[in-house]
């Protein structure tokens, strides 16, 4: 019995990693973008890009987000997605 009740809890544990692992998050479903649309890692998570720091700095909105300038403000190429959206410059919400 006891045997069972290890395995069932070790079933149900990897059920839920898995789960998570493959949920889309929140924010890319809000704004119809892919996760490294706003994060510096090519699959997406981690670290935030350009883009995600503009949006975290101005309430989870793109309201206002002018694409070229504030790629330009971050030093980096507009259109830049994943590692290549990482800021060369320090981000001043500004």
């Amino acid at each position: 019995m006891k045997r069972n009740l290890g395995l069932l809890a070790l079933v149900s544990a990897f059920s839920i990693v898995s789960f998570s692992a493959q949920a889309t998050p929140v924010f890319a479903n809000k704004e119809k973008k892919a996760c490294n649309y706003c994060h510096s890692v090519d699959q997406g998570g981690g670290p935030r890009g350009f883009r995600g720091l503009y949006y975290k700095g101005h309430n989870l909105s793109f309201a206002g987000y002018k694409e070229a300038a504030e790629a330009k403000k971050e030093g980096v190429k507009s259109g830049a997605l994943g590692s290549k959206s990482k800021p060369t410059k320090p981000y001043t919400g500004k």
